[in-house]
């Protein structure tokens, strides 16, 4: 092993900075060349690369966002598009590339493995916090944090005006984050995409709550459930209360990084790193009941990451 190539791939995650940094300096303690390719797949396919040292990655840990850029890629979709950055890699010498990013990244991670002997480990940072074999990805905490930080903001304003808010997170397809947003603003209600959603019930909650004197509300919408603003148009026609939506938006996937963010973006990156200087790849590391292990591309990329439903129960039960 002589040299590390590290790309951030996908949506950016706060935290990956902090990845980028820990790999290079953990790198190159141990010997070895880094390069960092820029703009995901898209600089590996055209093999736009910098190279990175413990000085050039100095005082980026508290950035949000990403030095090396992300991007969507289509071209990397293609069997042609792959083959380039697989050439790319051989032609730049790279015997393992860390791959930074989420469940759509590591599934084109797991592509590219098929067709180099390059050494591929990812490190899971979304906040999406839905990539199998993590507990919990680089950039969730922060997101939560910046989201439960609006949401507080918004219930000063639902509770002046007596006011229920329909507040949607991102999240895409799953609802790791809406909920874990939802139990700690204290949500009336909560909407997920693993759950149903039953207006009639979301109606009565809204109901029963005025009954008892509560005429302001939070309703936390993964924005996976659909249209948000449909939803906010019919709790209001059919119980009468003022309903008012608010989306949270990019700010969730911006902003300083949290310790937390921070710390697992380094404890990732040191196995990453570990793992390719023992010559081990197609693999993804990952924090499974507070130990930093690994599990192997295929299995993260051909399971779904189960969501603790159970909470819902409990966000109900304390926001009575």
């Amino acid at each position: 092993m002589k040299t590390i190539g590290v790309i951030t791939s996908g949506g950016d995650a706060p935290g990956m900075n902090a990845a980028i940094r820990a790999v290079t300096r953990l790198a190159s303690a141990l010997g070895f060349r880094v390069l960092g390719f820029e703009r995901g797949w898209e600089g590996l396919i055209n093999n736009l690369f910098r190279l990175l040292t413990p000085r050039s990655v100095g005082g980026i840990i508290q950035l949000g966002g990403t030095i090396l850029l992300t991007s969507r890629c289509p071209g990397f979709k293609t069997r042609e598009g792959i083959r380039r950055a697989a050439d790319n890699l051989v032609a730049d010498n790279v015997d393992g590339l860390v791959v930074i990013g989420g469940e759509g990244s590591f599934r084109g991670a797991l592509e590219l493995s098929r067709e180099t002997d390059v050494l591929i480990i990812g490190v899971p940072a979304t906040i999406d916090n839905d990539v199998y074999g993590s507990d919990e990805t680089v950039g969730f905490d922060t997101a939560v944090n910046t989201a439960v930080a609006e949401i507080d903001k918004i219930r000063d304003t639902a509770i002046s005006h007596e006011r229920v808010f329909v507040v949607e997170v991102m999240g895409r397809r799953r609802g790791f984050l809406a909920l874990t947003v939802g139990l700690t603003v204290g949500a009336e209600v909560i909407l997920i995409p693993e759950v149903p959603v039953h207006m009639e019930n979301i109606f009565r909650t809204v109901k029963e709550n005025a009954a008892k004197g509560k005429r302001s509300g939070i309703i936390v919408a993964a924005e996976g459930v659909g249209d948000t603003r449909r939803i906010a148009e019919e709790i209001e026609v059919n119980t009468g209360a003022e309903v008012r939506l608010s989306i949270v938006g990019y700010a969730q996937r911006g902003g300083s990084p949290t310790a937390r963010s921070r710390l697992l973006a380094s404890l990732f990156a040191n196995e990453a790193v570990n793992l390719l200087a023992s010559n081990a790849g197609k693999c993804v590391v990952g924090l499974q009941k507070g130990e930093i292990k690994s599990i192997s591309l295929e299995e993260t990329c051909s399971r779904e990451k189960p969501l603790d439903t159970r909470l819902l129960s409990l966000a109900r039960t304390l926001a009575t």
